[in-house]
């Protein structure tokens, strides 16, 4: 029974590390336990924001906790499954406490938090060798969860931002053109071509960035001014303008750049999290919107019907 709590333990322990790591470390941020619970939650706050968009915005958040408390309770409880046929023989207890009551689950539970948080109580004290061992052993994994959930949020955080700079620079840049009433495509080529070329850099970074923290795709903005979902179609508009046959040749290989830019993104997007069954750019761009509870009237008003050709 010891031999088979051990190993039940330690099973449990190693599935929390190796979550971690492949969470944080793994090129494509996929753990088991981490993504099967940022899923289920997104679809859980996806039915409760039917007509409640602002809803959805906890789904990332709520995952991100989710996720970090799994990581403990699976190292906890990991710690706690080794102890339990250990209680209490196998510990020296503090004047005051009775044996015959320091011997079940939540006794075996408790010493685990005590050694996961590294508090150090005192009041019970492991004898042999490794048990004493174990102690220390957790503290170090709490120790390392509690900074790589530290450094995964601020990770997070810095992918949304670069995510919402690129859709707010897209949002003012068709703004831009409705209030003035100048297309990009009437400007200097070369100007033009360089701004492109920015958003090119910015989408293929959020691409990247996708794929490194997935979790970051189930963080939903409420601003659609912030939300490529709502900002793509736009950007597809002003590719399609700026590839035109009657466009200097830097405006439309740079147009061309990016609308590979923009379907390699939505291909990442279905691929990745939406069950990779679009047919077309169109139809992933409608999927992505979909998923986030956008559609195209979240937006300002086409270029096509409030710019001067």
């Amino acid at each position: 029974m010891t031999a088979v709590a051990a190993v039940a333990g330690l099973a449990l322990i190693t599935l929390a590390v190796r979550d971690v790591f492949d969470t944080l470390f793994h090129p494509h941020g996929r753990g088991i336990v981490s993504e099967a619970l940022v899923r289920v939650t997104w679809r859980a706050f996806h039915g409760l924001a039917r007509g409640r968009q602002a809803i959805l915005s906890y789904a990332g958040p709520t995952a991100f906790l989710l996720v970090v408390l799994s990581w403990v309770a699976l190292v906890v409880l990991g710690s706690a499954i080794i102890i339990l046929p250990h209680l209490p023989e196998s510990y020296v207890l503090a004047d005051g406490l009775d044996p015959g009551g320091t011997s079940g689950f939540v006794d075996a539970v408790y010493v685990s938090l005590v050694s996961l948080t590294s508090l150090g109580h005192g009041d019970v004290v492991a004898q042999s060798d490794a048990l004493r061992l174990l102690g220390p052993f957790e503290t170090i994994i709490g120790l390392g969860i509690l900074t790589a959930s530290i450094s995964w949020i601020l990770s997070i955080y810095g992918v949304l931002a670069d995510y919402r700079s690129a859709s707010h620079e897209i949002a003012l840049l068709r703004e831009a053109e409705r209030t003035t009433g100048i297309r990009l495509t009437r400007v200097d080529p070369f100007e033009a071509a360089r701004l492109l070329a920015g958003l090119t850099s910015k989408l293929v970074a959020a691409r990247r960035d996708l794929l490194h923290f997935p979790i970051a795709y189930y963080f939903h903005t409420r601003d659609p001014h912030h939300a490529l979902s709502t900002q793509l179609p736009a950007l597809l508009e002003i590719t399609e303008d700026a590839a035109a046959e009657e466009r200097p040749p830097a405006l439309r290989l740079e147009a061309a750049r990016l609308r590979l830019a923009v379907e390699d993104y939505l291909d990442t997007i279905d691929d990745e999290f939406l069950g990779g069954s679009a047919a077309s750019t169109s139809g992933a761009l409608a999927r992505y919107q979909r998923d986030h509870l956008r559609d195209v009237g979240d937006a300002a008003p086409s270029r096509a019907t409030s710019t001067s050709p």
